[in-house]
């Protein structure tokens, strides 16, 4: 069975229109499937997960990634599909659920997200929970931080359907056009197709326009930095916009921590940049820092 075999069973349409509409869009990620709705508005987002066997919705099953534009988000696990049966079929302990919280330990400066291991239990911010298809809908991010970075795993070898609710953060839109203005024409062409990128692949930016994302990184801070910032406000379709504009800040901030830090902490103050991305941003590049600062007494 693949992805399409699963879309054409008749109670996954059924589910898939009734929690999606009738205009859909297909998100493929690196092993899972997300259907949304074409014409989704509001703070209110209804979608359906799919894993396939043992699939994950992070990029890595040993990854979680950061839902930063999350509220609040709930799951729930509508069972397992199989060609023999008209309807899902019920599973015990089918998803484990890896969450760290948004103030647990900060994640490596390149990498905007946190790795954890199955078997490894000393990390004491990680929460390994397994759930039954049946229940409820449980929470898997609450605005006290809480699932901030999380990765939903699918324990069985069968396909798991899942439906999701989050309620996003209440933010306004990207409005390019103030931070753009005064740049040099190149600079803004090259940030228009990185935010056009950003719409269209989400976090495979970084696979298909590499050579745009190293010529932001060497403009001046002062131009691009505030642009990026503005583009952290973009809405997420399920391919982790906001969080690939954020992995292009990190590799700026890499390279210039004290001037980036000094922007983020100013526009906090300002409201210009959602402040959930820039505290965490402001978090890596400080731990980047002493850590630099820790290798570099050992090597001398």
């Amino acid at each position: 069975m693949d992805i399409n075999e699963v879309l054409k069973t008749n109670y996954i349409k059924d589910i898939v229109q009734r929690v999606c509409g009738s205009e859909t869009e297909l998100i493929t990620r690196p092993a899972s499937y997300m259907v949304r709705g074409v014409n989704e508005e509001g703070r209110d987002i209804h979608r359906v997960i799919i894993l396939p066997p043992r699939g994950f919705t992070a990029d890595k099953i040993n990854q979680t990634n950061s839902h930063d534009e999350a509220e609040y988000a709930t799951i729930e696990i509508k069972g397992a599909v199989k060609n023999e049966k008209s309807g899902f079929s019920i599973l015990k302990n089918c998803l484990l659920v890896a969450s760290i919280p948004q103030n647990g330990a900060v994640s490596e400066l390149n990498k905007p997200y946190m790795t954890f291991s199955l078997e490894n239990d000393k990390n004491p911010d990680l929460s390994l929970e397994r759930y039954s298809s049946g229940i409820a809908p449980f929470v898997v991010v609450k605005s006290d931080g809480y699932g901030f970075y999380h990765n939903l795993i699918n324990m069985t070898d069968d396909w798991l359907v899942l439906q999701l609710y989050k309620r996003l953060r209440l933010e306004r839109s990207v409005n390019l056009e103030p931070v753009l203005s005064g740049l040099l024409k190149g600079e803004v062409q090259a940030l228009e197709s990185l935010y056009s990128a950003v719409i269209e692949h989400g976090d495979a930016i970084f696979q298909k326009v590499p050579n745009l994302i190293e010529n932001i990184v060497r403009m001046p801070v002062s131009h691009s930095v505030p642009v990026l910032a503005e583009m952290l406000y973009t809405h997420d379709t399920g391919k982790h916009e906001a969080c690939s504009v954020f992995a292009v800040i990190l590799k700026i901030g890499k390279m210039h921590p004290a001037q980036v830090t000094k922007y983020l902490q100013q526009a906090i103050i300002n409201k210009t940049v959602p402040g959930y991305y820039a505290e965490q941003l402001i978090k890596k590049i400080e731990n980047h820092q002493v850590l630099e600062g820790s290798v570099s007494k050992q090597t001398a």
